[in-house]
């Protein structure tokens, strides 16, 4: 019985000890699983983290991790504070990996818990020997410890920062030398920028979001935000625009490194449309002392003549109160979108109180400015946009300019019947049946009711500019400022339209003048010029006889007035430009000439030294020397009115044996007295140039001649329309039909529209505006066929 007791007591006994057995190693067994996955692990490092710096041995077991130095250094009186310590080196490192096994895992697969590795001991052959390392770790110098660890740490990571930029694939080699020796802000620091520079973009955003999170106080945060971005930018990503990192990042960043993270935010706002936005962080870099040198003050310029509220402009003179050139940059644009949005008296209320700081500052120069302004705004909100002033010589007694005016004039009232006439179709067309019926009957009854209506609908006012400059100034104000006016037609002469472009521009009132003078758009962006272009009927002259009739070798025969001489100048330069030549130039005088034998002896080489022996022997053989023809082309300059000239002109052809010489001739030769000039059967085929050909075949010109003849053939002598009449025609449709749109009808509206306008279809052909004012349009070649002038094929 006894036996069996103890036999009993043995077997529980063992089934106790087996039992103990078995927890241990289970709980041995479960805690080595946990710190095997890596997921539980990454999941749980900063529960971990902060599980190991609370308890008290911590750095107990640190100790264990540092070897003591072969010569000891002496003690010093102070503690070591080991409690800021971050790097500790394990006695065992694990096996570094190799170069290819670096270059697959790309260096970001390794996690922020994985760099965390080595300040965590749980390797339980670090436990073996700790109290023999405890015990050393005491006899060492604490200064000693603190010095060589900060030290081992900042020589490589700065060695290999300044290789990223040169060669990042030696910096990566470095890098790997050092590794596991380095804290784990200083491994992410460098990882983000290898992974940057060797354009691994994802990892680099990969790796620089899992230390944000993780680590959101570490003192190098800033720097990984920075490159966070600029991973996020070279991948055109959006940017991470978290408040508290983007302000931590600003304020603790390099001036260098701080630019390019606004620069990136500015260009993100501006591809986003946030323009507001964009231009706020580039005004963040003018603001800071350290970053305003670099400021691309034009780039910002740009952007504030992009916004198109004046709300907006306000919120950034409040935000950047102390900005001088940014309330000088805005003051102009702000007005401008007053101006756009016909905001007048807004506009006025802050222009009073810019007067009275320019005047308490004394800048008098601001002063004038803003006076001018001030003066344009109240112009503004007085103007009729219904009533255009038209500026021409009235009380010249001179019987060329008198002409000119009447052709003016008539081009201008044959403008205004015109436009009643479209009024009238367009509403007749779109009315309905039971309206057309009732307009058709009363239409007799009412024409001239409605003719008065239409017309007067838009007024004339016709001023004399005496052909006196200043007389001329006086006319321009009198028309802005006490007729209202919003735009202006004329002058016709050099002198006057150079007076009136000037005070226009002042005023700040669109002119289209009639002058033949060029130059006059240069006056300033409120001046246009719409008559006939000696430049560019010159060109198409070139371009066509260089091109289509194979000339390279020219002579030039032109009047010796002020038209003359400027076309045989524009077609010398045109032909150098083709690389050709003017063989002979040679002038005639416009009025009087009698002979043109000396020039045509000029062109053709007969006015030449001969020896007396060679002159002998022509006399007594009673022969004359043979014309040479060593050109391809003549072009006769004669100009307006100089028909008359040809007649003189065309019988050398034959005298000289020039028929099968080319004759270019200018916009003269396009006269209906032409055909009927002697000698114009020795020209073969003569081509000239002009920007109105009464003979074109489109509807504008088919209405011009049937409301001409209609309203002037009872005139005595009656004359078809002329190129001024055609070009003051155009003028005033153009100005009607844009002010037909409300959104034309202030000065500059009207400015704008007319540079922006496309392509008018008027009786000189489409008709644009080019940006400094200058009128392009289609040029005509013409020449003689049949005894008619027609356009050439």
């Amino acid at each position: 019985m006894l036996f069996d007791s103890v036999k009993v007591f043995k077997i529980l006994l063992i089934l106790l000890f087996v039992f103990c057995y078995s927890f241990g190693v289970k709980g041995l067994a479960f805690s080595q699983s946990l710190l095997s996955d890596r997921v539980w692990l990454e999941e749980n490092i900063k529960n971990l983290i902060a599980k190991e710096f609370s308890e008290k041995n911590t750095f107990s077991r640190f100790l264990k991790m540092i070897k003591a130095p072969s010569i000891p250094n002496k003690s010093v009186s102070s503690p070591v504070t080991f409690e800021k310590m971050e790097l500790l080196f394990p006695i065992e490192l694990p096996p570094k990996r190799s170069l290819t096994q670096m270059q697959t895992d790309d260096l970001t697969y390794e996690t922020l818990a994985s760099l965390s590795n080595p300040i965590f001991p749980w390797d339980t052959r670090i436990e073996k020997n700790t109290t023999d390392l405890e015990v050393d770790l005491h006899k060492q110098d604490r200064d000693w410890i603190n010095n060589e660890v900060i030290n081992f740490n900042k020589k490589p990571v700065a060695e290999i920062e300044e290789m990223i930029f040169s060669d990042p694939k030696a910096a990566r080699e470095k890098y790997l030398e050092y590794e596991d020796w380095l804290k784990i802000e200083d491994r992410v620091r460098l990882k983000v920028q290898l992974l940057y520079h060797l354009n691994k973009w994802a990892s680099a955003e990969k790796l620089a979001i899992a230390f944000l999170k993780e680590r959101p106080r570490n003192s190098v945060v800033p720097f990984i935000y920075y490159y966070l971005n600029k991973s996020l930018h070279s991948q055109k990503k959006t940017l991470n625009q978290d408040n508290i990192l983007r302000d931590r990042a600003l304020s603790e960043l390099s001036a260098k490194q701080r630019i390019e993270l606004v620069l990136m935010f500015s260009r993100e706002a501006e591809s986003k449309g946030e323009i507001l936005n964009a231009i706020q962080y580039r005004l963040e870099l003018l603001s800071n002392s350290e970053t305003s040198d670099e400021v691309d003050l034009d780039k910002i310029s740009f952007l504030i003549k992009a916004i198109q509220s004046p709300e907006q402009l306000r919120i950034l003179l409040l935000n950047y109160p102390d900005s001088k050139w940014l309330r000088e940059q805005i003051f102009d644009i702000e007005f401008d979108l007053f101006s756009k949005q016909r905001r007048y008296i807004e506009g006025l209320v802050i222009l009073d109180q810019r007067l009275n700081l320019a005047r308490e500052i004394g800048d008098e120069r601001q002063y004038k400015r803003l006076k001018k302004i001030q003066e344009s705004f109240v112009l503004a909100l007085n103007i009729n946009p219904r009533r255009i002033g038209v500026i021409l010589p009235m009380s010249s007694s001179n019987v060329k300019i008198v002409r000119l005016v009447q052709e003016t004039l008539n081009g201008l009232r044959l403008a205004l019947y015109s436009n009643k006439i479209n009024t009238f179709n367009d509403s007749f067309q779109n009315s309905t049946s039971h309206e057309k019926t009732v307009t058709e009957n009363s239409a007799k009854g009412s024409d001239n009711r409605l003719s008065e209506q239409l017309v007067d609908s838009w007024e004339l006012i016709i001023r004399d500019s005496h052909l006196d400059s200043e007389k001329t100034k006086n006319a321009i104000r009198e028309l802005v400022q006490i007729e209202k006016v919003v735009a202006i037609i004329g002058p016709l002469a050099r002198k006057t339209s150079e007076a009136a472009a000037t005070e226009a521009e002042v005023l700040g009132v669109p002119l289209i003048s009639l002058s033949l003078t060029e130059s006059i758009p240069e006056y300033g962006e409120y001046i246009f010029r719409n008559n006939q272009s000696w430049k560019q009927e010159v060109k198409k002259l070139v371009d066509y006889a260089t091109d289509k009739l194979q000339a390279c070798r020219f002579l030039i025969l032109y009047a010796k007035t002020r038209e003359g001489r400027q076309k045989m100048r524009h077609f010398w330069n045109a032909v150098e430009q083709k690389g050709c030549d003017v063989v002979a130039a040679e002038g005639f005088k416009h009025e009087g000439q009698k002979s043109l034998v000396n020039e045509f002896d000029t062109f053709t080489g007969k006015i030449k030294r001969l020896a007396t022996k060679d002159k002998n022997i022509l006399k007594e053989l009673k022969e004359k020397e043979d014309p040479v023809h060593n050109f391809d082309a003549l072009y006769v300059a004669v100009g307006a009115g100089g028909v008359k000239n040809l007649r003189l002109i065309l019988p050398y052809s034959a005298v000289y044996k020039m028929r099968n010489i080319n004759f270019l001739g200018d916009s003269g030769w396009n006269d209906s007295a032409l055909p009927f000039s002697p000698g114009v059967s020795g020209v073969r085929k003569p081509v000239f140039v002009d920007s109105f050909f009464l003979g074109s075949k489109t509807k504008m010109i088919g209405q011009l001649k049937r409301i001409h003849e209609q309203i002037l053939y009872r005139h005595q002598n009656y004359i078809g329309p002329s190129s001024y009449t055609a070009h003051a025609f155009d003028t005033l449709l153009i100005l009607m039909q844009l002010l037909n749109d409300e959104r034309n009808q202030s000065h500059r509206d009207l400015k704008d529209a007319l540079i922006k306008m496309k392509s008018f279809q008027g009786v000189t052909g489409k008709l644009s505006f080019d940006d400094s004012g200058e009128a392009i349009r289609e040029i005509y070649l013409l020449t003689l066929n049949r005894g008619k002038i027609q356009p050439l094929n």
